[in-house]
Parts: structure tokens; sequence; C-alpha cells
């Protein structure tokens, strides 16, 4: 038997991965759309009164953070982001209306409105070529794909000619820009590293007996990784006072989403269980954050380490006595907030992970350190971010060990570059390149 082209296969392994859900993750089949006929005048509406107006009447309890000083013209030309692009694409991120399941969340929208929102992705699928800010890409895509939810459940006005029409034109549009960003990811080179793994290597050494702080660890309930990290502590003779496992009463998106979690290659085998938190060590569970505040308090905590947990709140921000450490997949402040690692290798930078002081604003506290993460090979790629963020963290805290004091601390810029959760076609196109498998279709490796 003849085995399939490296296309052949690489398409069906992209579809496996990340299945298109229309309703849960207002996502799309390009091709679905660019079946539709290109009839009738497209509408021209201007987007931002329109997009704003939605947000208000789709979810008035987040209207002030929303609106809140956005201008309210675009103005400008294609090649060049105004204010108010940057302005909306963080409101429009921010807020519910592309979180699974997304049907429910853009229930109340109107034929006006969505075709507003497909005026508005036109825009940014064509200001995402010009200036190469492919964060202009991903929201144009989820914007598309709330109207195509409508267009393709519901009938009357939904397809109408012009509506239809403009499905359609935002459709072509985003076959080129998915052609070019196919093509782009095709062609990068990626390193051939070592793929060395081990726990012992998570050791930060094992220290004296004068320790000088008491460390707690917050963990969301169920992290594969909090176990790692209190193993490695406690065996070099950190002194880990608690861990608090953090169950919310909000589950978040459906584990059917494809947002349930970040994008990596598809791992290597591994095994399948974690260390668990040593009998010695205490540990607790809190259901909101005032009980985390209140088991960080009860720990007396120098510090805190955070393992997969949310933004965390001010009030348990300022519960320990020195702080709060979280590692970050991502460098800073180039690449603060969700999936970083897709992002960094849609936008052809390094993978590179950092320990920083947490804040109440996204990923923007002040850096103690950061370290370079190799690409390839990619199968191990996401088991080497999660090993240098531990080793990260560990060092962090054998430092308030030795010391009794934080590490250096390198305050960012305000300004840095904030990125929210990949749509699933962006997440399809890197499955489909050769940061996806070792194997991967037209892929270059050069051995050092």
């Amino acid at each position: 038997m003849t085995a399939a082209p490296a296309s052949e296969q690489a398409s069906t392994r992209v579809e496996a991965r990340h299945p298109v859900r229309v309703d849960i993750d207002g996502d799309f089949a390009l091709d679905d759309l660019l079946a539709l006929p290109e009839v009738g005048p497209a509408r021209r509406l201007h987007a931002v009164p329109a997009t704003l107006a939605a947000l208000r009447r789709l979810h008035a309890a987040d209207d002030a953070e929303s609106t809140a000083g956005a201008p309210r013209e675009l103005g400008g030309t294609p090649s060049a982001p105004t204010e108010a692009d940057a302005i909306l694409l963080h409101r429009i991120e921010a807020s519910s209306l592309f979180r699974p399941p997304v049907r429910e969340q853009v229930a109340n929208l109107s034929p006006e409105v969505g075709a507003a929102w497909l005026a508005l992705a036109a825009r940014w699928v064509d200001l995402s070529r010009s200036n190469a800010d492919l964060r202009f890409l991903n929201t144009a895509c989820k914007l598309t794909g709330a109207v195509w939810l409508h267009h393709k459940r519901a009938g009357g006005p939904w397809h109408e000619p012009g509506l239809t029409g403009q499905v359609a034109a935002v459709a072509r549009l985003l076959d080129k820009a998915t052609d070019r960003l196919r093509r782009r990811l095709a062609n990068r080179i990626v390193l051939a590293e070592s793929a060395g793994i081990s726990e012992e290597a998570l050791w930060p050494g094992r220290r004296g007996t004068a320790d000088q702080a008491r460390i707690t660890v917050l963990a969301s309930a169920g992290s594969r990784s909090a176990g790692r990290l209190v193993t490695a502590a406690t065996t070099a003779g950190l002194p880990i006072q608690a861990v608090c496992w953090y169950t919310p009463l909000h589950t978040g998106p459906p584990e059917s989403s494809n947002y349930s979690s970040a994008w990596y290659p598809p791992a290597a085998p591994g095994p399948t269980t974690s260390p668990e938190v040593p009998s010695g060590v205490p540990t607790t569970t809190a259901r909101s954050w005032d009980d985390v505040a209140a088991a960080i308090r009860a720990a007396e905590a120098d510090v805190v380490l955070l393992v997969g947990m949310p933004v965390v709140p001010d009030h348990v921000l300022g519960a320990a006595r020195l702080g709060v450490l979280n590692a970050h997949n991502g460098a800073l402040p180039s690449c603060r907030g969700m999936d970083a690692v897709g992002w960094a290798l849609l936008n052809n930078q390094p993978v590179v992970c950092s320990l920083h002081l947490a804040r109440p604003v996204v990923d923007a506290g002040e850096v103690i350190a950061a370290h370079p993460v190799p690409i390839a090979p990619v199968d191990t790629l996401a088991a080497r971010v999660k090993a240098t963020q531990l080793q990260l963290l560990l060092a962090g805290a054998a430092h308030v060990t030795d010391t009794g004091a934080l590490p250096d601390l390198t305050p960012q810029p305000a300004a840095g570059t904030q990125f929210y959760r990949l749509h699933p076609h962006l997440k399809r196109l890197l499955d489909a390149s050769p940061y996806a498998y070792n194997d991967g279709p037209r892929r270059t490796v050069i051995q050092p």
C-alpha cells in the first residue's frame, strides 16, 4: 500500500486536532464561506458606531469597560491602524463576546450590526497585511465567524443578498490572507536541538537550613505541574509551607471547545501522571478569591508561586509579604497575554519564558528573569516550555529563601503588546506548518 502524500497526512492531522465547531467557537470552514455567491451590492456600513452599539446591547453589564475612551471614528487608511483600531480591538477581545459557547454570547446579534462587523473584519484583514499585526486577522476571524454562525443557522434577513455578498467578499479577503500566512509558515527555518528533559533538571540545588522565607504555591485545581514544582522544591530543601488549590465556581469554556487550551505542537508520548504534592505539605482548597487571600495569610506566606492561574486580583496579590511570582510563556513586554507560544511562532519570534512579579494588569509586572526555549524538536516544545517555567519559579523561590528578599526587579514599559486567544482558523494554519511536526510537510531543519 502506498502512503498518503505528506500534505494529505497533514490535512488529516489538522482536522483531527481542531475540528470546526460553529456554535461553540464561532468557527468556520473557509471553503464553506468561499462557496457563497458574491451577489448584490455588499453593504457598506461604518463599523465603529454599530460595533460599539452591539457591545452595549449584548453586554450591558460591561458597557463602561467595553466602550470607555473608544474614539467613534476609525478614519485613516487600511495601511495605517488608528488609535480607534487598537482600542476597539482590545475592547472586543476583552469582552465576553467570543467566549464559548459563542452562539449564546452573540444570540442577539442583528443583521445590521453583523454587516458592520463584516466591514470591520474587512478593514482589519487589510491592516494585518499592511502592518504585519496578525492580531487584527485573528479578531477579524472571530467577527466573521459570529456572522457566519447566524447565516448558517438562520434565514430571512441573514440571507439577504447584500449581506451574503459581504460575507463572500470577506471570505475572499480571508482566503488571500490565509494563503499568504500559510506560505510564510511553510518557509520558516527551525533549528534542531536536544530534547532532553528530566525532573532532576528542575531542582535548584539543595539549600542550607537557614531558610529566610515562607513559600506558598497557588495552583488551579488539577494542575499537573503543581506536584512537579512542590516535589522539586521540597527535594531541594525549599520551605514550602502550603499548597492552595483554586477551584472557582465558574469552570470556563466547555471541553469540546478549541479555545479550551493554548496551541502547542502535538506532544511526544510522555508520562501519563505527574508527581503528587508530597504528603508532608499542607493543602487547602479555595472557591473564591477571598478564600485564596485567607489561605495565603494563614500560611504567613512571604512569597507565592503561581501555577496555571488566571489573572489574580489586587487584594490577593497583597496577601503575601513580598509578593506573588508568575512564570509567563512569552517574552515580556513584547508578548503579553494568551497563546503566547502560538503568537511567537506566527510572528517568527523566539519562544521565551519570563519570570515576573504578578500585578492586576495581565503580564505587566516587573520582570525578574527570562530564558529562551529552542523550538525544535517540536514534539517536546510544550514539555520544555513548562519545564522552563517551573525552573524560573524555583530559581525565584531559591533566591528569596537565601536572601529573604525578592530578586532584582526590572519595570516594564506601559506600552507592551497584549495578545488574545487564537481563533481555531489560525491554529489550523499552525497545525499545517513546520512548527507542528518533526516530519511535517516542507520542513526545513538545520543541524548545528
